[in-house]
């Protein structure tokens, strides 16, 4: 059985599509609301033939072109609050019963939905198993498994929830299906290219008088000690300062504060390198120089999936078809 189109829902600035292409396989369409996150996607992708069908609760599933995977890193921020509101009990406010039904009137071979790690918990862990037990019943043999980022060639320590179906008539077996083995681990130097990012005069004041004498940092750090280690990652996104050697912590959509040091000196993290945190690479990069805001990019990359974990997961599912069906 062949895999060879995919369909990329909340799509972001692609990292899902571009870890699918890397494996050979060719996006007939996408869809995604956030229209500086579009913009990005465009840039990063300039000889993309497909079209962005805009608002998935708003989309007719017959109207999509044929594909074979449905990729989705579908949000989760309706999960935080479930305890408040009806959360999954009210279908309207998921946007993962919208892909159900598109998964279920689309019939693709396989899909691969990502979230945060905390979704297998969430409400007991009744939550998970809801969603899974109804992607069961639209017809699909599912694998779930938390896959980490840093296992799979970037530095960037991510740990993400992702969740491989199978149509039922493909007859894919429990043992069939081998989630992706882990790659050794590389220098975080390599993603790192200090040029104007140099730490403002102010942010250095901030840092030195007032966030190093907080009441949860007082008399931990010397910051003389801190500049001596090059490459090493600073944290300020949390009360208390946390430090890493050669990983980068989870980027986050809304929080920056993460800074490195470089010759003694420290960097604040730009948005160019966030996307190579993420698996884009140097192309994507002049891609959109210039035409997109540090500011957003950085955002966008703390939203995306990370392209290599994604590559993986690909790769699997065609060895899996091939192994079966070939």
């Amino acid at each position: 059985m062949q895999i060879k189109t995919f369909f990329d829902f909340c799509s972001g600035i692609g990292g899902g599509r571009l870890g699918l292409e890397n494996c050979g396989l060719e996006c007939v369409g996408s869809s995604d609301t956030s229209r500086l996150a579009n913009t990005t996607y465009d840039l990063l992708f300039p000889n993309k033939k497909d079209i962005n069908y805009g608002d998935l609760k708003k989309i007719n599933p017959k109207s999509l072109p044929n594909y074979d995977l449905l990729i989705a890193g579908f949000p989760c921020q309706s999960f935080s609050v479930i305890g408040r509101q009806q959360g999954t009990k009210d279908p309207r406010g998921q946007i993962i019963y919208y892909l159900m039904n598109i998964i279920e009137e689309n019939k693709p071979k396989v899909f691969i939905l990502e979230n945060v790690k905390g979704l297998i918990s969430h409400d007991n862990g009744k939550t998970f198993k809801e969603i899974t037990k109804a992607l069961s019943d639209i017809g699909y043999d599912v694998f779930y498994k938390v896959l980490n980022s840093i296992d799979y060639g970037v530095p960037h320590m991510r740990q993400r929830i992702f969740i491989v179906g199978f149509r039922g008539d493909l007859h894919v077996q429990k043992n069939d299906f081998k989630w992706p083995l882990t790659k050794p681990r590389v220098n975080i130097a390599d993603f790192l290219f200090p040029e104007n990012n140099e730490m403002p005069i102010e942010e250095k004041r901030w840092f030195y008088y007032d966030y190093l004498n907080n009441a949860k940092n007082k008399g931990k750090f010397d910051i003389h000690e801190i500049l001596k280690q090059d490459n090493l990652i600073v944290d300020t996104r949390m009360s208390d300062l946390r430090l890493y050697v050669n990983r980068m912590p989870t980027l986050r959509a809304h929080r920056d504060g993460i800074y490195y040091v470089r010759n003694k000196k420290m960097y604040y993290l730009t948005g160019a390198e966030a996307l190579l945190f993420q698996g884009f690479n140097k192309n994507h990069l002049a891609r959109v120089k210039d035409k997109v805001t540090n500011r957003h990019l950085l955002m966008q990359a703390g939203n995306a999936m990370t392209a290599n974990v994604v590559e993986e997961i690909g790769k699997s599912i065609l060895t899996t078809l091939g192994g079966i069906n070939g």
